[in-house]
């Protein structure tokens, strides 16, 4: 096994705005182990996680959702009364604050970190390997960056289904762009 981290990710601002509004809150949501990672509290809050994995990094006990995806969160909040705290990537798909919104559910989106992507050199020769693991979209999205499209002959894990939709997509561009020539 090799680890080639196409991308990093670094806290984005100063929780201050999201201070200034602690009481508001009687939940904080984590949607990944990276938002855990870089909150440094307070804990003192409900929390929710998106998975098992998140979970297991929270400093205590947590609600999680039973898919481990923003929809499988969102199912979760229907049976919540509450204000939320949505620590987020600044990348972070959409569809979690539109459900909140479109359902009139409180909430406050706070963007903790953004994702960055980079190409460590050397970079490896895909020759090497059998199988590419995808953690995230921005893997996906960072991959083809350095490598221009997706390994042929490769067996392509994805963890989640987001991932593996994102894997799909540029797949299914990739068939339309070789039918095209």
């Amino acid at each position: 096994m090799f680890h080639y981290p196409v991308i990093r990710t670094e806290k984005t601002a100063s929780i201050e705005p999201v201070l200034q509004r602690w009481q508001e809150f009687t939940h904080i949501i984590f949607t990944s182990r990276t938002a855990v990672e870089y909150w440094p509290g307070p804990w003192d809050k409900e929390l929710i996680a998106i998975g098992s994995q998140t979970a297991k990094v929270l400093p205590q006990q947590a609600l999680i959702a039973r898919e481990a995806t923003q929809e499988g969160v969102a199912q979760l909040l229907q049976r919540i009364d509450g204000t939320f705290l949505y620590l987020r990537s600044a990348r972070a798909r959409p569809f979690l604050v539109e459900f909140m919104k479109g359902r009139g559910i409180p909430y406050f989106a706070f963007d903790l970190y953004k994702t960055k992507f980079q190409k460590p050199e050397p970079v490896p020769n895909l020759e090497d390997f059998s199988e590419v693991v995808f953690t995230s979209p921005s893997t996906v999205e960072g991959f083809l960056r350095i490598y221009g499209e997706l390994p042929k002959g490769k067996k392509l894990i994805a963890i989640g289904p987001v991932t593996e939709a994102q894997i799909q997509l540029f797949m299914r561009n990739e068939s339309k762009n070789m039918e095209q020539h």
